[in-house]
């Protein structure tokens, strides 16, 4: 795959994600749009460029003001190196569904990045957890699953 269009994708998730992710939240609750992409190129690509992608995208979506510096591009990091490890060089293949991984991988993110947050705030993790990070990770999941159920992720011959 060519590394043009993959770059030109997160560019777009991440604009959409910062002007539609007011209208798409549910109170408390926001969908993460790059997750799901983040996940895809693991998959995809593997553990190395999974790792690289999701790191800049969450460097670039942290610099857009979502978490302190650095910690979406950290939890990002991993999602993709695990998505890609578990998928191309784990001693059994893995024959998961596309939602167990996103899901997995948006509870991952919500557990970490909620951990932060009531750190910094002060706040208790669990009820916070539970108002906002998990409802937040099964949104993810159902947004995504319905892209994969798309007919628009499959790639096309000319």
């Amino acid at each position: 795959m060519s590394i043009i269009g993959p770059i030109v994708i997160a560019a777009l998730l991440l604009v959409l994600d910062i002007a539609l992710g007011g209208l798409l939240s549910l109170g408390p609750v926001r969908p993460s749009l790059t997750l799901p992409f983040v996940v895809y190129i693991g998959l995809r690509e593997g553990p190395i460029p999974g790792t690289l992608f999701g790191g800049g995208i969450g460097l670039c979506a942290d610099l857009l003001g979502a978490l302190p510096l650095g910690a979406t591009s950290f939890i990002y990091a991993i999602i993709g190196f695990m998505c890609g490890k578990l998928w191309h060089d784990g001693t059994f293949r893995l024959f998961w569904p596309w939602g167990v991984f996103l899901g997995c991988s948006g509870v991952f993110s919500a557990v970490i990045s909620h951990y932060l947050v009531s750190r910094g705030t002060g706040l208790a993790f669990l009820p916070l957890f539970l108002s906002s990070g998990l409802p937040g990770a099964i949104y993810t999941t159902i947004l995504g699953l319905l892209w994969f159920l798309s007919p628009l992720h499959r790639v096309r011959n000319v």
